[in-house]
């Protein structure tokens, strides 16, 4: 499902690869990529040897050699040696107690006269000062034989310095260790150039190797080295050459107007091309590697010779309200929204005949981000949103730019942000403490408000999520911020941040956790990506770990059982009484019901509180009460049960009571106005009710009357298994009681229709179930998904109907089987089920129709109507993910043929031809083609599958 634009016109844009983009603050344009101020930078060479075996002669040789590689015709760039050093640098040199001080004329400040100097560090000393200890050692000359830093700019977005230090410790005696030196310093040039590494071809590391003709455009300043024997530049052909993808991105920073001076100008037989990648939203998908190949050149092989990046003009790190605003040094890059998917490629190779070309569409390699960026880029690789797609130019001529445009539905399709709010009006959690969420749109922040207890400590977690739900450390950055909710909005966080992302131990996740304050109130908490992106694929689960109270707070010397309530528990959770484990009898995401350990375990003291704590030992996540309960060395009483409810039934109080009436440890003597703590609980996946003796609560305590009884209704709120329990809070002696709904009437829908999609279609659907519950949406249901389709995949496979009784699944496949029945089957309360269907439709089933704009005539200056074509199964469903080949001819209008004789044949004035996917409704929508100011016929026939095939006409009349 691939929407391409081909859009001829004028062009003027950077192709892939620049290191170095103007920013929003600092330059007068911002989203421009960085070249030298002078099309003539000279480096300076240290005075001194660089190592006891190699001469300062033989250094100054290798370095004009790793220079010259740059200095091409078509690039408006020349390296040359513009002297030496005033001195040979050295590590004490340079040591300023705290800082790193250069000699004068190697310092920034010196870029007029001196632009880049290389400095020959004999004994690593200097690199060692600059990196640390050790770091010039030989063990560390694949990453540290040759150091730059370009570390000048100028307001006007122009590098103006830049300093390259070569290690003498590696290189010695051996010939190939100065070969192995001089390798590494012609890629440095390139970077200190403002050249960013490449990606195209990347798959040389895969085992056993690639062609060679594969290989020999792999290009130079790919980033990180094959490591395929002693020295990494006898991993590459001709490893002195620079490929077309690096000739391409050094051409585009340094281009060449007009032929003259002993150079060519630059866009002579090449070919020009933009585009954008789009979320099926039409926001900009930034961080893709867009390759291109050439068809019907003589000798070309089949392997993508340039490259560029997605959104590499656009803003990079524009900061989060929880770290601040990034200063102008860090935050390079546009804030147009154009440039957040842009890419282009000015300069590909072609000749005076032009070329078909083809892209790809392609993931960038994770490992690909920080000092190894494939682009300006400051955060880690976004994963591609959707499947790899290709599209093609036809015929692409020298001085005529083309445009393609990729837009990728079945990535992440939405931008809703859920009901999240803002900073000036957060919304409140879920009463679970889990929730959905998604930062979508450039600089979003997810604002929430929570209200706490004081000396409880608590924990916020965010964990990105992938398409398929699984956390991810490649899309989202979370960071987390925490205010009270009465400080003022547009400040950094006053009571706790994490302002650097995915430091927890569960992937994808930002944990914060919160201390205890000494007083009781509302906090105002912020998520938002570390780097101030927004996308529709950045979405997350959030979740409080925290601890509320404990019921009872009293239990006697042998311990008991008690209820923390709170929210955010999830299985496998422990509690810990004052560090002493208590085993979990049973657990909500908003209760616990657990057994305290004796006294005597615990080493508690009688009358003195002891805290009680929640565990995530999978995330690290904990929450701890203060002082939450205490132990009674007194003499227990004896709990015994009454009467309690055979069953519930949901949203019904129970004509029978819970009671239990409480003796003296003689067992007859009534214990009156003995505190008995009522509790509710339910295992994984069950029901719920709530006490109605005290309010709508799912636990409360109450008194003992003359007799020793205490008593409570219960009504149902949610079918399943529920536990009530009784506990007289001073001994701890409880007996509970297990029930469930009796007599649900139960249903459960899919509202989707019947989906066809097309044999070898990629599909993904979001899938909404109901569940009613005698007449009432079924809350905190557990859900079941399950499907007969192969290749498919359901996210999640399980879960909790929520508010309104709905629970959701993402349906997914790659490659739908022609002539295949695909059932989505959603259970609830185990048997009662509802299904979905999809219907893989081979190619031979496949019928084409004209739906409207056919047979349209229009007056010349008049555009014609777009014609829709319907796609269908031929039993007149409507099929999605048809391919459709599109023809169209456009003929010189003719008029009305004589009755007799032979009609003369029209002069054809224009041909198209080109694909597309029918979209849900099985749509494919035809723009007619049109030649401007001329009477015509327009022709269009469209074919798809193995026999559809549907014609029309468009008349332009004069």
């Amino acid at each position: 499902m691939v929407v391409a634009s081909l859009v001829l016109g004028a062009a003027s844009a950077w192709a892939g690869g620049p290191r170095f983009i103007t920013g929003t603050n600092g330059y007068a344009t911002a989203g421009v990529p960085m070249a030298w101020y002078t099309n003539a930078p000279l480096y300076f060479t240290d005075p001194g040897d660089l190592s006891a075996t190699v001469t300062h002669a033989q250094a100054d040789t290798m370095v004009a050699a790793a220079a010259a590689v740059w200095n091409i015709p078509t690039a408006n760039v020349t390296l040359a040696k513009g002297g030496e050093l005033v001195e040979h640098v050295v590590g004490n040199g340079i040591d300023g107690g705290t800082d790193v001080v250069f000699p004068a004329d190697v310092d920034a400040t010196n870029y007029a006269s001196v632009q880049i100097p290389v400095i020959y560090d004999s004994d690593g000393s200097v690199i060692d000062m600059l990196l640390g200890s050790g770091a010039s050692g030989v063990g560390e000359c694949r990453q540290n034989g040759v150091v730059e830093s370009v570390d000048s700019f100028g307001s006007s977005g122009t590098i103006q310095h830049a300093v390259i230090i070569l290690d003498g410790l590696c290189v010695g005696s051996d010939p190939d260790q100065l070969t192995q030196m001089q390798y590494q310093l012609t890629r440095v040039f390139g970077r200190v150039l403002g050249l960013a590494w490449s990606q195209l071809n990347d798959d040389v590391f895969v085992v056993g190797g690639v062609p060679a003709a594969e290989m020999a455009a792999w290009p130079l300043m790919h980033p990180i080295d094959v490591l395929c024997g002693v020295y990494t530049y006898q991993c590459m052909q001709n490893p002195f050459t620079l490929r077309p993808d690096d000739i391409a991105a050094l051409v585009s920073l340094y281009p060449v107007a007009a032929t003259g001076g002993g150079k060519t100008q630059s866009s002579l037989n090449a070919l020009s091309v933009k585009g954008a990648a789009n979320f099926a939203t039409w926001q900009g998908m930034e961080l893709v590697e867009i390759e291109v190949y050439r068809f019907m050149v003589v000798g070309d092989g089949q392997y993508p010779i340039i490259s560029s990046t997605t959104g590499y003009l656009f803003q990079q790190n524009g900061g989060n309200p929880v770290s601040g605003v990034e200063p102008a040094s860090e935050n390079g890059g546009s804030l147009a929204a154009g440039d957040e998917g842009a890419w282009s490629m000015p300069n590909v190779p072609a000749g005076p005949q032009g070329a078909n070309l083809y892209f790809m569409l392609e993931p960038i390699n994770p490992l690909y981000w920080g000092e190894y960026a494939v682009g300006p880029y400051q955060r880690p690789v976004i994963a591609l949103s959707g499947v790899v797609r290709a599209l093609m130019a036809s015929n692409v001529k020298p001085g005529t730019p083309a445009s393609v445009t990729f837009a990728e539905p079945t990535g992440a399709s939405s931008c809703n942000t859920g009901s999240d709010g803002t900073e000036g009006s957060p919304a409140g959690f879920s009463v679970t403490g889990w929730w959905s969420g998604r930062v979508c749109g450039v600089g979003h922040t997810s604002w929430w408000k929570q209200a706490v207890n004081a000396n409880t400590s608590w924990t916020i977690e965010a964990t990105a999520l992938n398409e398929t739900g699984a956390g991810t450390s490649h899309k989202l950055q979370p960071v987390i911020g925490v205010w009270n909710a009465a400080d003022p909005t547009g400040t950094l966080p006053t009571v706790a941040s994490q302002a650097a992302a995915l430091n927890a131990m569960s992937l994808g996740m930002t944990q914060l956790r919160m201390p205890p304050e000494a007083s009781a109130g509302m906090v105002r908490v912020a998520i938002a990506d570390q780097f101030g992106a927004g996308r529709p694929d950045f979405t997350y689960t959030g979740r409080i770990l925290y601890g509320s109270g404990v019921l009872p707070a009293t239990v006697g010397m042998a311990g008991g059982q008690v209820t923390i309530s709170g929210m955010g528990f999830q299985a496998a959770n422990e509690v810990l009484i004052d560090g002493v484990l208590a085993p979990v009898v049973s657990w909500t995401s908003t209760q616990i019901v657990a057994t305290a350990p004796s006294m005597t375990a615990v080493s508690a003291t009688s009358g003195v509180a002891v805290d009680v704590e929640v565990l995530d030992a999978a995330t690290g996540g904990v929450t701890d009460i203060s002082g939450a309960l205490t132990y009674n060395e007194g003499t227990a009483d004896i709990v015994k049960l009454v009467s309690a409810p055979a069953s519930l039934e949901t949203l019904m109080t129970a004509a029978t009571p819970f009671a239990v009436r409480v003796y003296t440890s003689d067992g007859v003597t009534p214990a009156v106005g003995a505190s008995v703590s009522f509790a509710v609980s339910s295992s994984v996946g069950g029901g719920a009710a709530v006490t109605t003796g005290c309010g709508a609560q799912t636990g409360c305590v109450l008194k003992t009357d003359a007799t020793g009884l205490a008593f409570t209704p219960l009504e149902g709120v949610t079918p399943g298994i529920v536990t009530v329990s009784g506990t007289e809070m001073s001994g701890g002696a409880s007996v509970r009681a297990t029930m469930a709904d009796a007599n649900p009437v139960q249903m459960v829908t899919i509202g989707a229709a019947t989906q066809y999609l097309a044999a070898g279609a990629a599909g993904s659907w979001g899938l909404s179930l109901t569940a009613m519950q005698d007449g009432a949406a079924a809350v905190g249901a557990a859900v079941a998904w399950s499907t007969t389709g192969s290749g498919f995949i359901l996210a999640p496979a399980t879960g909790t109907t929520g508010a309104n009784g709905t629970e959701t699944v993402v349906a997914q496949v790659g490659a739908i089987v022609g002539g295949s029945t695909n059932v989505v089957v959603g259970c609830v309360w185990t048997s009662v089920c509802a299904s979905w269907t999809v219907v893989g439709v081979a190619a031979s089933q496949w019928v084409i129709t004209v739906s409207s704009g056919g047979g349209q005539s229009v007056v010349e200056g008049v555009a014609p109507a777009v014609v829709t074509l319907l796609v269908t199964d031929g039993a007149g469903h409507a099929l999605a993910g048809a391919a459709v080949n599109l023809y169209q001819t456009a003929y010189a209008w003719e008029g009305a043929c004589a009755a007799n004789g032979v009609c003369p044949s029209a002069p054809v004035l224009k041909t198209a031809r080109s694909t597309a996917v029918s979209n849900g409704n099985g749509m494919v929508q035809v723009s007619p083609i049109e030649v401007p100011g001329v009477a015509q016929v327009v022709k269009i026939a469209a074919a798809t599958g193995t026999g559809g095939f549907a014609t029309t006409s468009v008349v332009v009349v004069p």
